[in-house]
């Protein structure tokens, strides 16, 4: 698992292979930490790459989105 930090809070890229295809799925979890207290989201997202490493790049910039708030129904308000 390939993790950055971006603006206090914690992104976690964990694509996984498509078993039918071979291609690269995103998922990613994003974590707030407050003190001791760590709340979590997954998010997922429907495209595909044919590396594993193209889809942890992506990952991150689709996190990088939901924490700025550039991604329709996807939100971390509540972390």
């Amino acid at each position: 698992m390939d993790t950055i930090t971006y603006k206090g809070y914690e992104i976690q890229a964990v694509p996984y292979r498509l078993a039918e295809s071979g291609d690269w799925a995103m998922k990613i979890i994003i974590l707030h930490h407050r003190g001791d207290a760590v709340t979590t989201r997954d998010f997922y997202a429907h495209n595909r790459f044919k590396t594993e490493n193209d889809a942890i790049q992506h990952c991150f910039d689709f996190g990088k989105k939901i924490i700025d708030g550039q991604i329709p129904n996807c939100s971390i308000n509540d972390l």
